[in-house]
Parts: structure tokens; C-alpha cells; sequence
């Protein structure tokens, strides 16, 4: 990060996501790419790393340190450590010989409450930001995927992140209807990690499970996908007795293990779109599905969703980026903004007279 020690800006788009936190600023384009993860000294409180940094003493701390990780679930799990984790992260794409205060533009879940947009709010005025705006997720990825602001056909989108998966449907700019749910990265992890628990009684750590899930990890709905065979050798400790026990295990098993975590996601969907107007779905029909986030990576779930939903899908370049992305042309475009943004005294789509708008 060396190379952004003389960068400065007022304005920053922000993806406050679970697994990474991605920022982007609109004359430099995405400046910091680093997983959500803060490491502090627990008897001073000082933050000792943020990032890759952070995540390499993840599991093996020392003892004077504790690891965290501020987002859990696509909300704040810590105010204080979100705080700080914040305040980090913009010290370090802004120069230090001339602070300001910082315009924000934060992605957060469409169905997430006042209160926690409310508390990413707060956290982020606390780390010395000057103005902070909220936008629905759903319409920072669809925008961050290039979707026309202009565009008044209705399209859906499921950005399926680390803690929350957000499905969305989108017209003239605004928010029509936005949903999120748990089941996304994270709950693949879990189940990773309970299937290898109860199969071989060994445990692994987090560091672990997300390797096996980046290597062997599968939505295809193909039985016979050659992928399916590839397998991997990990070490975990066992729990009968502490020790050290290596394992093989398929992608196959993998693929068994995240079953119902992406049934629920694909359930999650039909839903959405059973759910609205027929205008709307006839939409869909022809624009089909922008798919983002970090489980658009997830080998075979493009092709899972488009088996499932008979419905085209679509895949932007770099589905990580595209909600910091989206976000940020909404920084270049001020009345844009203030007509996406949040409010704090309810779910997304009940501002929908406010949020739909002819540009």
C-alpha cells in the first residue's frame, strides 16, 4: 500500500463487506482491496494491523492480541472495532500531511434495519468521516456491473457476499424490491466446517475451511462434472484426542456439504420474483440475472442458477468490486445520490416513491 502514501481525497466509495473491504475514489478508481479483519493489542486497545496483515495472525494470534472481525452478517458485530477498523482504512488512502474529513458512500443490505444503518453510520462519523451515505447494495452492484441509470426495465440482482446474500430488483435507477439473507459465504463455511466435523471428527480452523471452499468449492448441478473429482489433502486436529490427523477430501463432498446453503440462496430467488408484478417478471425474462459478490467465483453457480431459474445470467468482469464500483458513480452524480440513499427510518423498498425516479 506504499504506492497510495501521497494520495488524497475528499470522496470514497465504500463495500464494508464481512470478508473484504473494498474502497474506490472516482478520479483513482479501487485504492484498497483488503480482507475485513483488524488486529489490536488487548491490553492498550492500539490497532497493531488491519487487512492481509491482520488475517495472517488470524488463528495464531500472540497473546497480548486479539483478532477481529468488525462485519459479521452484513451488520456491525463490534461498534468500537468497527470504529477503529474505519477510521484504519481511510487513514491509509488519505495523506497525512493533510487530513480531511471524507465524504462516504457505503454499500449495506437492502432489508437491513434503522438500527444497524443507523450503527455504520455512527461508526463511520466516529472515524472522522464528514458525510456518510448508505445505498442499497443491490443497486450499488447493478450500478458497479454498468446497468444503464436510465434504463426503466426492471433487472435483478443477487450479490451473494460473505456474510449476506443480496437479491434485489431494480427499475429507472431505484430500488424496487431488495431481500437479503444469511445464507451466503460465511454459511458455506459453517457448513464446510460441520460436514467435516461430523464425517471425520476433526476440526479445522477458518483460514482452512476458506481454502477448501476457494479449491474445491462446486454449484454445478452436473453429476458428472469433472471438477467434481479433484480432491485435497488438509490437516485438522482431531477430536478425540488434540492431535494432528490429514485428511483427503473431494470435491464431491464439498459440493454435498454447500447443497443447502445454495438451495436456500436459489429459494430465496424464486421468492423474489414470484413476488412480483407481472410486468416486472416479464422483465426479468428478457434481462435476465446480474450475478455479483464473491460467490459469483464459486465454480458452477452461474451456470446452477441459469439450470434452475431458466433465466439468463450475466457475470461483470470483477463481481468482487462491483458494489464499491457502483457506489463510486453515484459519488460523480450528487443528485443521484441523494435520491438513493438510504434513510434510517425504514427497509429500502418502502421508500420506493422516493427511490424510483426518472433521471
Amino acid at each position: 500500500m506504499n504506492i497510495l502514501s501521497g494520495f488524497f481525497t475528499d470522496d470514497l466509495a465504500i463495500d464494508l463487506g464481512t470478508v473484504n473491504t473494498i474502497v474506490y475514489a472516482p478520479t483513482q478508481g479501487v485504492v484498497l482491496n483488503e480482507p475485513s479483519v483488524v488486529a489490536i493489542n488487548k491490553y492498550s486497545r492500539e490497532v497493531i494491523s488491519v487487512g492481509s496483515p491482520a488475517l495472517k495472525l488470524l488463528g495464531r494470534e500472540p497473546n497480548d492480541t486479539e483478532v477481529y472481525r468488525p462485519m459479521r452478517r452484513g451488520a456491525i458485530d463490534n461498534f468500537e472495532i468497527s470504529q477503529e477498523f474505519l477510521r484504519a482504512i481511510i487513514s491509509r488512502v488519505q495523506n497525512h500531511d493533510h487530513p480531511k474529513r471524507s465524504h462516504l458512500v457505503i454499500g449495506v443490505p437492502g432489508s437491513s434495519t434503522p438500527l444497524e444503518r443507523r450503527s455504520v453510520k455512527d461508526a463511520a462519523r466516529d472515524a472522522k468521516a464528514g458525510r456518510v451515505d448508505l445505498i442499497d447494495e443491490g443497486l450499488a452492484a447493478a450500478l458497479g456491473a454498468e446497468l444503464d441509470f436510465d434504463n426503466e426495465q426492471a433487472h435483478l440482482v443477487v450479490d451473494i457476499g460473505g456474510g449476506t446474500t443480496n437479491i434485489a430488483i431494480l427499475a429507472s435507477g431505484g430500488v424496487i424490491n431488495s431481500v437479503s439473507l444469511s445464507a451466503a459465504g460465511n454459511a458455506m463455511d459453517d457448513a464446510i466446517k460441520d460436514y467435516l466435523r461430523l464425517r471425520y471428527a476433526v476440526q479445522f480452523g477458518e483460514r482452512t475451511i476458506e481454502h477448501i471452499k476457494c479449491k474445491l468449492g462446486s454449484a454445478s448441478h452436473d453429476k458428472h462434472d469433472p471438477y467434481l473429482d479433484n480432491d485435497l489433502e488438509i490437516v485438522g486436529k482431531q477430536l478425540a484426542n488434540g492431535g494432528a490427523l490429514p485428511i483427503s477430501v473431494s470435491a464431491r463432498e464439498v459440493r454435498g456439504a454447500l447443497e443447502p446453503v445454495l438451495a436456500e440462496i436459489i429459494s430465496a430467488v424464486r421468492r423474489v420474483i414470484e413476488d412480483a408484478s407481472p410486468e416486472v417478471t416479464a422483465d426479468i425474462y428478457y434481462s435476465g440475472v446480474i450475478l455479483t459478490g464473491g460467490g459469483a467465483l464459486l465454480n458452477g453457480m452461474a451456470a446452477r442458477l441459469q439450470h434452475d431459474l431458466n433465466l439468463n445470467i450475466t457475470v461483470p468482469e470483477d463481481p468482487l468490486t462491483t458494489v464499491a464500483l457502483g457506489a463510486g458513480r453515484l459519488l460523480a452524480e450528487p443528485e443521484r445520490l441523494q435520491r438513493a440513499s438510504l434513510r434510517l427510518d425504514g427497509p429500502a423498498w418502502e421508500q420506493a416513491e422516493k427511490l424510483v425516479v426518472n433521471w
